[in-house]
């Protein structure tokens, strides 16, 4: 599957795990989770595990979250 968030890199891989409120999608070298908590009354969560050299994770949260907060506003 590819998505492709504005403003963000697009993310290339496969659908690892499906359900009503979660998605997992898994790349060459990340795990994206997807968490529709805003079902139970909670927020929509992301987890994103990284397993690249060299990467500046303080940074891909900030974009994400920023992504996040404008899509989700």
């Amino acid at each position: 599957m590819r998505l492709a968030p504005q403003g963000l890199e697009t993310v290339e891989g496969v659908v690892d795990y499906l359900r009503p409120n979660f998605t997992g999608i898994r790349t060459a070298d990340a795990l994206y989770c997807f968490f529709g908590r805003n079902a139970f009354g909670g927020p929509v969560a992301l987890t994103i595990h990284l397993f690249g050299n060299g990467v500046d994770s303080a940074t891909i949260k900030d974009s994400w979250q920023q992504y996040l907060n404008s899509t989700l506003a």
